[in-house]
C-alpha cells in the first residue's frame, strides 16, 4: 500500500543522508510531521539506525582512507580510537546524544576504528533520544496551505517544548564535556 511504499522512501532517504553525511535532524522532525509521535519516533529512530550502519560499513571496507582522514583532522576524534577499544557501546552512545560532532562524520569515523559492530550497534541505540524530541516537535505540526502552524496551544504542551529544549542544551553540554575528556586522555597518553 500507498503507507509502506511511503516509509520505504522515507527509509532510504536516511540512508542516502548518511552516506552522504547530511544531518538527519530535520528527516527526523518530518517523520514526526507526516506519521505522527508514535509511529515517527519508530521510523526516525529506524532511519537513523540504517542510515548509521551503512556509512559505518563503508568506513570499514571501501572508504577507510576517507574515514581515517576524518578521524586525525577532527581534534575531538582523536581521542576516539583509544577510548572506543576500551568502552565501545558507552562512547557510541555518549557521542551519539551530545550532539557535538556531525552524525555522519561519526558513523564514517567509528567504520575506521576497531570498534566491533555489535558494540556500534548497542551504543547506536541512544540516538532514540533525539529521535524522541524531534518526532514530538514535528508531531505538534501542522502543514496547511498557509504554511506551518503548531497544534501546541496548552500550557502543557509549552512545557514538554521547554523541557525538550533544556535536554537538549543538556546533551549538547555533557557531550562536550565529554570530548573534551577523550582529548585530555589523549594528551595525557602522549
Amino acid at each position: 500500500d500507498n503507507k509502506s511504499f511511503g516509509i520505504a522512501i522515507f527509509l532510504s532517504l536516511y540512508i542516502v543522508f548518511g552516506i552522504v553525511a547530511i544531518p538527519a535532524s530535520f528527516h527526523k522532525y518530518l517523520a514526526g510531521v507526516i506519521y505522527g509521535f508514535g509511529p515517527g519516533i519508530i521510523i526516525a529512530w529506524i532511519g537513523s539506525m540504517l542510515g548509521a550502519i551503512a556509512p559505518f560499513f563503508l568506513g570499514k571496507k571501501w572508504m577507510n582512507p576517507y574515514a581515517r582522514k576524518a578521524l586525525e583532522d577532527y581534534p575531538s576524534l582523536k581521542g576516539l580510537e583509544d577510548e572506543i577499544t576500551k568502552q565501545g557501546q558507552k562512547v557510541v552512545a555518549l557521542t551519539r546524544v551530545s550532539l557535538v560532532i556531525p552524525y555522519g562524520v561519526l558513523n564514517y569515523a567509528y567504520g575506521a576504528t576497531k570498534v566491533k559492530f555489535r558494540d556500534f550497534f548497542i551504543g547506536n541505540f541512544a540516538m532514540i533520544v533525539p529521535a524522541i524530541i524531534y518526532a514530538w516537535w514535528g508531531s505538534q505540526t501542522i502543514v496547511t496551505s498557509n504554511g506551518i502552524e503548531t497544534t501546541a496551544k496548552t500550557p502543557f504542551d509549552f512545557v514538554i517544548i521547554l523541557i525538550s529544549i533544556i535536554i537538549t542544551i543538556a546533551l549538547i553540554v555533557k557531550g562536550k564535556r565529554i570530548m573534551e575528556d577523550l582529548e585530555r586522555n589523549v594528551e595525557a597518553t602522549q
